[in-house]
């Protein structure tokens, strides 16, 4: 065998490989209904040739500012049903927090928690659009690069109500490396509930500095009403919601997060979500 061949068999095997982890990283769990993700591919199928110009504006988008709106990337069909099921999930819920959390250097998280578990047992929808191949390849178009499963079963999806005065998910930064978010309800923009983003920002668990790196970065807001979503990049982006300022007013939103490769190569610790997410 020859150097070249050599050569080109070790990059067949390295990417045989690399798709053998994007299969291993989208197993589908035994809560989740894979009739329903064959219906949601199936509707995003039907929809991609309206989609191109909205996936270019947001891949551009991420490509600047870590972040993407994605609302034009979901057709309305499939909003509605999604909104639909959030409504029912965060109904059911009945677990509040308010509390600070230290590796975020005591930032609060005063909100209804939607954990992880509330999905497994009643979520058919969000369960599905997580293990769609048709959304993830939506999404991986829009960060340009693949998206895994996150690495902790805790952490894949949740969600926060957010319906008092002063309810707001403080300052933070994800464990993993990408969310997409889903706005189910929302204050219109006087009423606060804003999302807030410092993008290029280290998470130091040992020294988070929440404001030092405020004070040094560049903070956009971006408003979303009811129906619309986005994708960002969290471990590198300090965030949170404005506070609500209204009384009786809520937001509600479902979080799917997803993993880089590097997230799979890293140990990872996650004090955020147990805080936050676990009781």
């Amino acid at each position: 065998m020859t150097v070249v061949e050599t050569g080109v068999d070790s990059v067949a095997i390295a990417r045989s490989a690399a798709r053998q982890l994007l299969e291993a990283a989208n197993q589908p769990g035994d809560y989740v209904n894979r009739d329903k993700i064959a219906e949601i591919d199936g509707i995003l199928a039907r929809n991609r040739s309206n989609v191109s110009a909205a996936l270019s504006t947001a891949k551009r988008q991420y490509s600047m500012e870590h972040y993407a709106r994605t609302t034009a990337l979901l057709p309305a069909e499939l909003v509605s049903l999604l909104r639909a099921e959030a409504r029912k999930l965060a109904d059911t819920n009945t677990r509040r927090i308010d509390i600070t959390v230290p590796v975020t250097g005591n930032t609060p998280r005063r909100l209804g928690s939607l954990p992880n578990p509330l999905f497994q047992e009643h979520s058919e929808l969000f369960t599905a659009l997580y293990n769609s191949t048709e959304f993830r390849a939506l999404l991986s178009t829009v960060v340009q690069t693949p998206i895994l499963d996150a690495t902790f079963e805790d952490e894949k999806i949740t969600g926060t109500h957010q319906n008092r005065a002063g309810d707001t998910h403080g300052w933070h930064w994800g464990d993993h490396e990408f969310a997409f978010i889903f706005i189910s309800e929302a204050p219109s923009i006087e009423h606060g509930g804003m999302l807030q983003s410092c993008p290029h920002t280290e998470w130091d668990k040992n020294d988070p500095a929440v404001n030092q790196k405020l004070s040094e970065g560049t903070v956009r807001t971006y408003y979303h009403g009811a129906g619309e979503s986005y994708v960002f990049k969290t471990d590198t982006s300090l965030h949170r919601t404005v506070p609500i300022e209204t009384e009786g007013v809520e937001r509600i939103i479902i979080n799917l997060t997803f993993a880089s490769l590097r997230d799979w190569l890293e140990e990872k610790s996650y004090e955020t979500t147990n805080a936050v997410y676990t009781d």
